[in-house]
């Protein structure tokens, strides 16, 4: 996965004060005789603060757009994959205060925790889940997890010509929405391999030109997709135009020009699960990921950009809470605490995952049924009261039980 980011950076791959960027080539108005208006923004897979600084007109490109658009449907990685490069140092039964030896930011394969909850790509996604709007990806997560593991182009050569690549050029460049110098950069980091090249970009591009045309025949969408993929004779948008559709760059200004348009768009960011059957309600930052096999009710929601994962599993068994009372770790310093919702018992404290370390968990009882949540992250979210905030964020619908 380290490889892998370092790599797509460029191929998905503002702090600044200047009012105008005219030469920005990162946001694309397209359209064609017929349709409505769509719009093309390049993205970088990263959770760096700066990229979410964006111009005036992407507000209400977003906000208008019938469907919002990406590479693949993120929340499919949700049950598969752990963001965090590595696990956090414990200190479970020392002097310390906290069962933690560091709250210093975690790295992740987007970034960081000192960087936005989720990477440029799925906050766009999330927002669109968030929002009620349509949401289309362009790939599977299998068709990306094949490049990923492709050898053809993550070879030795590709890792060394990566080492030599500054990132922050590379984010130099993006920022100043200069895509001409990003298609350079790209193509540079293919120069001992076209066939890489042309798995990695050049067949995708096409397949991207494919979905996107066949969806904005019918509705004004919103695509964000890696910025290395719009420029150049085999990129998505002169693709675009040779079946007819108009594109123009659209000029960024950041003089707050439409400020309703930013406040609805960042007003969508909450979405609630209600099941009456299974007696629950549940508020999260996006859409999870949910498997119910009938036995068993699992829904996951990860923030990939900063590496912390919320989950909720409902089983049906009386006794689920006393079988696993021994799981929950008692030291010096942190205490299980157990207490009562209504009928309901409940029990939260810190447990150990032989897979994922260790997690923050609470089970609430309530007669023939036992909710389980479970919370995780890097050492920042380990040490702050968000694992607190998700668990009263989950509710009972009644807590008595009939």
């Amino acid at each position: 996965m380290r490889i892998l980011f370092s790599i797509t950076l460029l191929c998905c791959f503002h702090g600044y004060s200047q009012d105008l960027k005219p030469s920005y080539q990162l946001l694309w108005e397209v359209q064609k005789k017929g349709t409505k208006k769509s719009y093309v923004f390049g993205t970088l897979h990263s959770n760096d603060v700066r990229l979410f600084q964006f111009p005036d007109s992407l507000y209400p490109a977003f906000v208008n757009s019938e469907a919002v658009v990406i590479e693949a449907d993120i929340t499919q990685i949700y049950e598969n994959y752990d963001m965090r490069l590595s696990f956090l140092d414990f200190n479970l039964y020392g002097k310390k205060s906290s069962y933690t030896t560091s709250n210093k930011a975690t790295s992740t394969v987007y970034g960081s925790e000192d960087g936005r909850p989720q990477f440029l790509d799925a906050f766009f996604q999330q927002v669109a889940f968030c929002a009620g709007k349509k949401f289309y990806p362009l790939e599977s997560v299998q068709d990306q997890m094949d490049l990923r593991n492709n050898n053809e182009i993550f070879n030795e050569r590709m890792v060394l010509n990566s080492v030599f690549l500054s990132k922050e050029k590379l984010f130099d460049t993006y920022l100043k929405g200069d895509l001409t110098e990003l298609t350079k950069l790209l193509k540079n980091q293919f120069r001992n391999s076209t066939t890489a090249y042309d798995l990695l970009i050049t067949k995708r591009n096409k397949v991207m030109a494919v979905g996107l045309d066949s969806l904005m025949r019918n509705m004004s969408v919103f695509c964000a997709i890696g910025a290395g993929h719009l420029l150049g004779d085999d990129g998505v948008l002169k693709l675009l135009q040779t079946k007819g559709y108009k594109v123009r760059p659209i000029n960024a200004t950041y003089l707050g020009t439409f400020q309703k348009s930013k406040e609805t768009m960042y007003s969508w960011n909450t979405y609630v699960i209600e099941n009456d059957s299974l007696n629950f309600r549940i508020s999260l930052n996006g859409k999870p990921l949910t498997i119910d096999d009938g036995t068993l009710y699992h829904c996951i929601f990860q923030e990939l950009g900063q590496g912390n994962t919320f989950e909720l599993m409902v089983h049906k068994n009386s006794n689920y809470l006393n079988d696993n009372r021994t799981h929950f770790i008692d030291s010096k310093n942190f205490k299980t605490n157990e207490f009562m919702i209504g009928d309901a018992v409940c029990v939260e404290g810190i447990v150990a995952n032989s897979v994922r370390g260790i997690q923050r968990k609470r089970i609430i009882q309530l007669g023939e049924y036992a909710y389980e949540l479970i919370c995780f992250g890097g050492n920042k979210f380990m040490h702050s009261n968000r694992p607190h905030k998700f668990f009263e964020q989950f509710s009972l619908i009644s807590s008595t039980c009939n």
